[in-house]
Formats: structure tokens, sequence, C-alpha cells
């Protein structure tokens, strides 16, 4: 089964159709660009080094040819053997055999001679396609009945797909005379110098695009320099050595600086051994101390801190011979925790406040109850908060009552509301509330003197009595 794969290129972009075997069945026309039938005619290397073809050359980075089919023209069939590729391939995919067409019919303008025939050929059989014939652009449009690329490619694939194609009738064979056509008004790649990548030479003996460098046999030949004159002699001989100074060590000042270490460490030894001894000449040459220290643990720590020490020493002197002197010390310390105070007028107590009264005021009791006790006892009170809503306490209203460095807290909540009392808003009303006893707090151990627990302890307690 021959399939034939019909191709159109000018500057309005790539167009490809695909006529099959049957020559009853029309053309497959392959959208090839993103949102129409037609792609961009451009090609560009993209960044992996793959060739990119259509629209997916417009944002490359690198050079873009616009004009393959006019390039092939002048030998640089690598941009057109791309985009054949390209289309082959496409046209692979579209099809429902999955195999490519192995007959290829390309588009070209009537005024194209041999030579530049010869080149789309070529750059068709880089491709893989032997099986190649070149439709005028004329006869392309007469039977795809439009001027459309589409149909231009429809036109050109069911020509190529007959056995036996209709001889090509040349506009000069017809006593037509053809002009040459303008060159393509599209820009240059955009990046300059050579684009390597398609610029693959069939060797068809044009003449390059770049004119060749002059050979160097041609060059005027360039006058010698002349020797440059001789550096002066200053500049080349070695300046003379300069003996190093013969440096000593300061042994004196090293001297005078041990004795000045050796007279401040004695002097700080005879001042640290004390003066039991009058009579001693020279500074102790033995000195032993240990001390020990025990810390009793008890439920009921002590107010007081026992220490006892003990010293004993020995002194020798001879006027005939160098002084020496021994001693050896011995201390020995107990020492117990100290409480913070002693419980005074008020007493804290894990379930309230015990004052010296004998009156105990517990958690829960009223408001009313907890600080006229108080007040029997530490007399009225330095600040009253009054009763305020609250977020971080339990219950709807909180009292603050402080008295020096204690302070009671109460909460609580309104009352119910009983039959035939008008409701109040959500948040109640204040003059309703029932409070009770539910903190104390204590930042301070001084006013009122001895707020501290029963066993002493209270603010600026020690990890020892803890």
């Amino acid at each position: 089964m021959t399939e034939t794969l019909g191709i159109h290129l000018d500057a309005d972009g790539i167009s490809a159709a695909v006529a099959p075997s049957d020559p009853s069945q029309p053309p497959t026309v392959l959208y090839l660009g993103m949102t129409q039938e037609a792609a961009a005619s451009a090609v560009a290397a993209g960044p992996d080094g793959a060739v990119l073809v259509g629209d997916a050359a417009l944002d490359a980075d690198g050079p873009i040819v616009t004009d393959p089919l006019e390039r092939a023209v002048r030998g640089r069939t690598g941009a057109l053997t791309a985009v054949i590729a390209h289309l082959v391939a496409r046209s692979a995919v579209a099809a429902e055999s999955g195999r490519s067409p192995n007959r290829l019919a390309i588009v070209i303008p009537d005024d194209f001679d041999a030579g530049a025939r010869d080149q789309v050929v070529a750059a068709a059989n880089a491709a893989g396609i032997t099986d190649v014939s070149l439709i005028p652009y004329g006869l392309a449009v007469a039977r795809g009945r439009s001027g459309g690329g589409g149909s231009l490619a429809s036109g050109a694939a069911l020509i190529g797909s007959m056995d036996a194609p209709p001889p090509i009738i040349t506009a000069e064979e017809l006593g037509q005379e053809i002009e040459a056509s303008a060159p393509s008004p599209h820009l240059p790649p955009v990046a300059d110098g050579p684009v390597s990548v398609f610029d693959e030479s069939v060797g068809s003996g044009l003449p390059p695009v770049r004119d060749s460098p002059q050979p160097v046999a041609a060059q005027p030949t360039r006058p010698r320099p002349a020797a440059p004159a001789a550096a002066p002699a200053a500049m080349i001989d070695a300046p003379p050595l300069q003996a190093y100074p013969q440096r000593g060590i300061p042994w004196g000042t090293i001297v005078a600086a041990i004795a000045a270490i050796s007279v401040v460490l004695m002097a700080i030894v005879v001042l640290s051994g004390g003066g039991d001894d009058d009579t001693a000449t020279g500074p102790p040459s033995t000195i032993q101390a240990v001390a020990t220290t025990q810390i009793t643990n008890t439920t009921e720590p002590a107010l007081t801190t026992d220490i006892s020490t003990s010293t004993s020493s020995s002194t020798s002197t001879s006027s005939t011979s160098t002084s020496s002197t021994s001693s050896t010390s011995t201390t020995t310390t107990t020492t117990t925790p100290v409480r913070v105070a002693v419980p005074g007028p008020v007493t804290l107590i894990e379930t309230g406040l015990e004052f010296d009264t004998g009156i105990v005021v517990r958690f829960g009791d009223s408001e009313d109850d907890v600080i006229v006790a108080t007040e029997s006892v530490l007399g009225p009170a330095d600040s009253d908060s009054g009763r305020s809503s609250t977020d971080f306490c339990d219950g709807t209203f909180v009292r603050f009552v402080r008295w020096g460095s204690l302070e009671l807290v109460f909460t609580g909540d309104p009352a119910p509301i009983g039959e035939g009392e008008a409701e109040e808003d959500e948040d109640g009303d204040p003059s309703r509330v029932v409070l009770e006893f539910t903190q104390w707090y204590a930042d301070g151990h001084r006013t009122p003197t001895g707020l501290v627990t029963p066993e002493g302890i209270g603010e600026s307690a020690t990890i020892g009595l803890l």
C-alpha cells in the first residue's frame, strides 16, 4: 500500500496532507499548528540538541530559520530535511496503520530550475525518502482548487499518489515569461554567525554564502619591528644582599620577670599562712586543709547553723640553718538549711488561709466572709479590682483583693433568674454574681511578715530547703 505525503512551504507556514492509495478517497490534512492546520515556517535547535519544527521553534533561545525551502536552493538543505523528517513522523502518528508514507510530493515554485530541484530532492533523500515528486505551484493550485496551504498540500498529494503522474509542463514550455521571484522578506536568524546545525551541503557546486578569507600569500608583508634597546644595568644586576643583624635573647629581662613573679607568689603564701607563730622566719612549706559540709534534710528544718573548726599547727626554727615551717589544718563544717521565715499573722495552707487568731478560711467560702476575716487581721485592703468579666479564670466574673504581697482571688457566675424577674443580657448583672474564694497568690514574705507555709516555705526558698 502506497501513501503519499504532500508538503507545501511558504512564508505563511508549513502544511501537509496524506493521500491514500485508493484514488477515490480524499486526502487527509494534518493539523500541524497549535490552533490551525498550518504550522509556523520555523526551524530551530532545542536546548537538548533536538531539532524543533513549527510553532515549537518560535520560542527557541538560539537562531531560528524561517526560509527552509529557499535555503535549500542555496545548498543549505539541513533545515528542509528537518521539516520533511518531522512531517513524515507526524503523518505516521496520524495514520491508522501507523506506517510512514513512502512517497513524497512537495510543492515548489514554478521558476525553480534543475539545480534548485536537485537540492530539494537531495533534502528529501537525507530524510529517508527516495520516491520524490516535485509539483509546480500552478499544478498544485489547479488540483487543489484553492490557494490555501492545506489545499495545496492536498493537491500535491493527489498528483504524487498517481502511479503514472501527468507530465510536468512548465510555463516556459507554454511560451510564458517567468520573472524570478523576489528574495524572501523574512529577517535572518536571530543569532549572529552560522547556523551549523542546519548548514549541511550536498555538494551542488554553488558558491559559498560567506566569502573565504584572502590567501596568506596575497596579503602584504608587514615590516618587522626593530629590536628593542638593551635594559639598563641597574634593572638587570641583582641588588646587593644585606646581612641580618645579630639577634640576641634578652636573658636579663627574662630573669628579672621570673624573680618578680617568684616574689609575688611568696608574698601571697606568707599572707595566706596567717600569724599564729611570730618566731617563724620563713613561709610555711606545707599546708593541708580539709573541709567537709553536711546538710541534714528534715521535715522541720532548724533555724540555726552549726560550724565547728579544729586547727593544729607545729613550727620549728633553727638559728644555724635555713628555717622551715610545717602546718596542718583540718576544718569540719556542718550546715542545716534556714527556712524563709516563721509563719506570721497569715499562714499559707493548701486548702486556703490560716490566721494567728485561729480562724481558717477555705477555698469555696463566700467573698464577704473571707474579706471580713482577712481585714480583722491585716486591716483594710490595699487594692480592690471590683467585679469584672474575665476569660482566663473559672467563672464569668472575677475580683482581686490585695494586702501587700498577698492577693486573694474570687470568681463566680451570675445567680439564676427567679420567677417574675426580667432576664438580663448574656453577660449577666455583676450585682447578681455570687463569688467564692478560689485562689491566693503571694509574691513576697515580708508584707505581711511571715507569709509562708507552716514548714517555712515561701517566696525566695532555696533548693536545699525544698
